[in-house]
């Protein structure tokens, strides 16, 4: 409740340059309270947001809620984008091209807008007066979006900006009249090579015009099979002419143009707040790549030689590059048919996946890694494809007494419409120490830690490889250089810290793997993987939390380690899980070239 002088400045970020000192503080999270800041709050006055919307009830009635505004606004944007581009593409083309940025906008505005509106309740909120060098929420496409909707600076001023809208109520696009906004060069991605772009081109329209290749029936992207050799025998067991197409990821200037935004007519009238909020910022944030740079990209597609409508087209990942969606959104809109395969290891395990809900909506077949839905999409999803490692010669392995780390990428920020923990960032973090300070000293000298590749890539500064380099300096440290398979093929023992493909791949090829999923099976998992990761659980291959993980692993040395792994209780809850969510490697090939003939 509201009280006399209750004002509070509200806190995102854990970056101090936005925060003002002068006023009690109300952090949104944990995350923003870290190492670097704890001692500074010592005597300051802060809470930290502690609300519903945290809560699994809460954050399940918004997932609905997100899936029902998306469906609506989808329907909408593809009539007025057909509109404003002279086109008539078909809502399905435009779910391919938009659908993935469209449900990642929505999910994040509808979180920050909770945020600020729980903020509100109790509070009477204020920011930090801070002149920003441009204030727009503008982006290119959906990367660029997702890189700034992870970042302090972007969060900072969305949450000012929806802060305006609160108190105001105020849905007028005048505003967009006082917004500096960011220009982009000439190309957004500096390192693209014009001169390779020029060499692909000349080499599809090769292909295109290559008598054999005519006969081809199958366009190939990002397919994750393995090796060239394996690619080989696909494309020889389809009778397809082997050939490589390539689609440059070039990204192309397209500036914010007002005049353009204000024509945009997008429906407010609505009854919920949160949704007429998404709705109207949606002529400010929609990227520009659907809107001023869309017929650039349609041009440069045209140059790229690609063909123009394979009867099938196969890939397993088809959401983050722009320009491969505008080609397929075309190629589907004139016939062809989509068949999309698995790319990561919680399909069919975890209850609210946004990855595949997109997918499913827009293949005519889906290829599993194995498991199969008992739900209205059961009809089209085939159970095919292996992972990628599987169907790799398996090298000898050469044992050494290594115990490998894995763990995932930290992010500050919601960023999907799925069910996390935004107010537990730093428990991952917690679950490492938990982990570490229970291990005997004896087995520290022989841990080696594998962050993920991201973090290391892009130098991000909250991250395990910054938090184990400043905490933990006798570990060993990997980099992304080194091939996480050759590690986990030798050593010991991996342990890894959410659920991965790795994890899956390990437990196919029965290398001795653990688990620790702290972040709750009820919450996430739906009913066949809460029973089979609880058979796990009794079988010491997943634990719930990181002490009883490390107790176990103190009482096993080399031998115990490996009496455990081939014991017949531990191989037969391996075997039951591999069953259910990985393909077999003897036949795997064959099977996918079996499900895309009969797609």
């Amino acid at each position: 409740m509201k009280t006399q002088n209750n004002t509070r400045t509200l806190i995102i970020s854990p970056d101090q340059k936005y925060w003002d000192l002068s006023k009690p503080l109300l952090f949104c999270g944990e995350w923003c309270i870290n190492k670097n800041n704890e001692e500074l709050l010592k005597e300051k006055n802060y809470k930290i947001l502690n609300d519903k919307v945290f809560q699994k009830n809460f954050n399940l009635s918004q997932i609905s809620f997100c899936d029902q505004v998306y469906e609506n606004l989808l329907k909408e944007i593809s009539i007025v984008l057909n509109k404003f581009h002279g086109i008539n593409w078909s809502f399905k083309a435009w779910r391919i091209v938009i659908g993935p940025w469209l449900n990642r906008y929505i999910a994040i505005i509808n979180n920050r807008l909770n945020l600020l509106t729980a903020s509100h309740k109790d509070y009477e909120i204020s920011f930090k007066d801070i002149d920003f060098n441009n204030n727009s929420l503008i982006s290119f496409d959906i990367r660029d979006f997702t890189d700034k909707a992870v970042n302090h600076e972007w969060n900072e001023k969305l949450l000012r900006r929806l802060n305006t809208i609160y108190l105001s109520n105020n849905f007028n696009k005048g505003y967009l009249n006082d917004i500096k906004f960011e220009k982009f060069n000439k190309t957004i991605d500096n390192k693209h090579s014009i001169f390779k772009d020029f060499i692909k081109c000349k080499l599809n329209s090769f292909w295109n015009f290559f008598p054999l290749t005519r006969f081809n029936d199958f366009f190939f992207h990002k397919i994750y099979i393995g090796s060239f050799f394996t690619s080989f025998k696909l494309f020889v067991g389809l009778k397809n002419f082997p050939v490589k197409y390539f689609i440059s990821e070039k990204r192309f200037k397209a500036n914010f143009e007002i005049e353009i935004r204000k024509k945009l007519s997008i429906n407010y009238d609505v009854n919920s707040f949160n949704e007429k909020v998404i709705r109207f910022l949606l002529v400010e944030t929609l990227p520009t790549i659907y809107l001023e740079g869309f017929k650039d990209v349609l041009k440069s597609i045209k140059k790229m030689n690609l063909p123009t409508s394979p009867r099938k087209i196969f890939t397993s990942n088809c959401s983050q590059d722009s320009i491969f969606k505008f080609w397929l959104a075309e190629a589907v809109n004139k016939g062809s048919k989509l068949i999309h395969g698995q790319h990561g290891a919680a399909y069919g395990m975890i209850i609210e996946h946004s990855n595949l809900k997109h997918e499913l909506s827009i293949c005519d077949k889906y290829i599993s890694w194995g498991w199969n839905s008992k739900n209205k999409n059961g009809d089209r999803i085939l159970k095919g494809v292996a992972l990628p490692i599987i169907k790799e010669k398996i090298k000898k392995r050469k044992l050494n007494d290594q115990i490998l780390i894995i763990p995932t990428v930290i992010d500050y920020y919601l960023f999907k419409n799925e069910l996390r923990r935004v107010d537990k960032v730093n428990e991952d973090l917690l679950i490492v120490n938990e982990l570490m300070n229970n291990l005997d000293k004896k087995l520290l000298k022989n841990l080696a830690f594998k962050p993920h590749p991201i973090e290391t890539r892009k130098k991000k500064e909250f991250s395990y490889y910054n938090h184990f380099q400043k905490n933990y300096p006798d570990v060993k440290l990997i980099n992304h250089k080194v091939s996480l398979n050759k590690l986990m093929n030798n050593c010991k023992l991996s342990i890894f810290l959410y659920l991965a493909t790795p994890f899956l791949e390990n437990l196919a090829l029965n290398k001795p793997s653990l688990m620790i999923y702290h972040y709750g099976f009820e919450e996430t998992l739906n009913k066949e993987a809460f029973n089979q990761f609880e058979t796990l659980v009794e079988a010491g291959i997943i634990f719930k939390n990181p002490k009883e993980a490390a107790k176990f692993l103190n009482t096993k040395d080399k031998d115990e380690l490996e009496k455990w792994w081939n014991c017949r209780e531990t191989q037969e809850a391996r075997k039951k899980f591999v069953s259910l969510y990985v393909t077999k490697q003897d036949n795997s090939l064959e099977t996918l070239v079996k499900c895309l003939s009969i797609a």
